[in-house]
């Protein structure tokens, strides 16, 4: 349950433990194929008069596959789920150009170690989310309370980092704050509140289970100049009541059903619908070539002379990219 005021909100979601998750009732094998199929979706709302407006999104599949790409254990995909989450959220309320990009920076005292999450436009619809983590395999005891420990495994003191970068102009903004739980949501709530002064309820969720990724994804409220006390009152009455929004997908509630019951306004609008997400890794050998230029000429000339080769690998994708003597050779021509 969140309490709080709206000011300063985050909703933790409730986790179940593997016991638990086992005893809930089970889907027959061709509705879990259905939700095993389901497409990450989004949908941007407006309640009460267009004075609040509200973003739902589901990434079960967006989460499922960074558990595959990275091998992740439960923990870290519960961690890293509620991050690539808010950055899929982020790209399609923040990003205004295709030639923009939004990088999310975490670095807790916790095992993960440094998550990274860069988050981007393929179009005006669909968002692209690629994601680094340190240690992946970090895995910790549940909580008392039943609930994966993501805050001891990201650590409560750290830093999270949000940067904005145009590649066009070449501009970028810089948000730092330190960390206050590492859980994550309460952390980006602090971000909204301290760095862009934007009053924000934010919840996010991931459902796991044996089988990887069951649920996944989050909402983020935010309200405008003229949004009344009584609103907000209502607002916050509702979230209080409010359940953990991957238990609300996993009992296939719509994302419209999800922002009546979170706003507590039974006339939503739909503002823009049909928003989706991915994730899209966009290296190539170019862009690692440039990486091993940065080594500097002194650095690549070592490797030459040590190992007359090179294999790097995408810390995104895993995608390795191997370069020849020869090739090296050139590098080292371009280096300084």
């Amino acid at each position: 349950m969140c309490n709080g005021t709206i000011r300063s909100w985050s909703c933790p979601q409730k986790r179940m433990a593997p016991k638990e998750q086992s005893q809930k009732r089970t889907a027959p094998k061709e509705q879990r194929e259905r939700k095993r199929k389901m497409k990450n979706k989004a949908i941007k709302f407006l309640a009460y008069n267009k004075k609040v407006s509200i973003m739902c999104i589901d990434t079960t599949e967006l989460v499922e596959q960074i558990r595959k790409t990275h091998d992740l254990t439960p923990t870290v995909t519960a961690a890293a789920g509620r991050v690539a989450t808010v950055a899929s959220m982020m790209a399609h309320l923040e990003i205004k150009e295709l030639t923009d990009n939004i990088t999310i920076q975490i670095k807790g005292t916790g095992p993960i170690g440094s998550m990274v999450a860069v988050s981007s436009l393929e179009n005006k619809k669909m968002a692209n989310v690629k994601m680094y983590v340190q240690n992946p395999h970090v895995e910790l005891p549940l909580k008392p309370n039943g609930k994966i420990d993501v805050g001891g495994a990201v650590g409560a003191e750290g830093y999270l980092n949000v940067i904005k970068q145009n590649e066009l102009t070449n501009s970028n903004y810089n948000g730092l704050i330190p960390l206050v739980s590492g859980e994550i949501a309460e952390d980006f709530t602090e971000f909204f509140a301290k760095s862009e002064q934007k009053p924000t309820a934010l919840a996010l969720g991931v459902l796991v289970n044996k089988d990887g990724v069951k649920r996944a994804g989050g909402y983020i409220i935010n309200l405008m100049p003229d949004a009344t006390e009584e609103e907000i009152s209502k607002i916050e009455e509702s979230l209080k009541i409010a359940k953990p929004i991957s238990e609300m997908l996993d009992e296939e509630m719509s994302l419209e059903e999800i922002a009546r019951i979170v706003t507590g306004d039974e006339c939503v609008e739909i503002l823009e619908q049909d928003l989706d997400v991915i994730y899209k890794c966009n290296c190539s050998k170019e862009k690692i070539e440039r990486g091993i230029i940065s080594l500097g000429k002194e650095e690549i000339s070592k490797i030459i002379e040590e190992d007359g080769k090179l294999e790097a690998e995408c810390h995104f994708c895993h995608k390795k990219y191997n370069f020849s003597i020869e090739e090296l050779k050139e590098i080292e021509k371009g280096a300084k």
